[in-house]
């Protein structure tokens, strides 16, 4: 089982958890990490790094790719070289939810978990949308053949 950890900007990382909690009932497995004004980027380190350091089976979260919460888990993962530390970055909570769920449920395990990560990513890409529907409104065709003198 996967340890479930969400970091972010302000209150992302304990709003996700409180809605993971909402719709899944459980907080079981699931740690969150708030970059806000009360820290520094080195406070916040450290007990990103106690939390790393003290798990070998890891799926963190992050708000946004290339933020300072993403940068500071990415650095450390890559540190501490643990085969079973995963980051995943603008995320959404179906995702996030998916995979939480299946690794409540224990469909997630350390023999899937790459399998598993790229099948509810790509789910979740599916799930995005915009209203109403945008998707069928014609483009203008715009193509040259060779004959019309490209």
């Amino acid at each position: 089982m996967f340890k479930v950890c969400i970091v972010g900007h302000g209150n992302f990382s304990s709003g996700v958890c409180s809605a993971l909690k909402l719709l899944s009932g459980s907080n079981e497995q699931l740690h969150y990490f708030d970059l806000d004004h009360n820290l520094t980027h080195g406070e916040y380190e450290q007990q990103l790094t106690a939390f790393l350091t003290e798990n070998d089976n890891v799926l963190i979260f992050a708000d946004m790719t290339g933020g300072a919460p993403h940068q500071i888990a990415t650095r450390l993962l890559l540190e501490l070289g643990k085969k079973n530390q995963f980051i995943l970055s603008s995320v959404s909570l179906n995702l996030i939810l998916d995979l939480y769920m299946k690794n409540s449920m224990g469909i997630l395990t350390t023999d899937n978990v790459s399998v598993e990560l790229s099948n509810s990513m790509a789910e979740s890409k599916e799930m995005l949308m915009v209203m109403p529907d945008i998707s069928e409104e014609k483009v203008e065709d715009v193509s040259v053949t060779a004959e019309e003198g490209i």
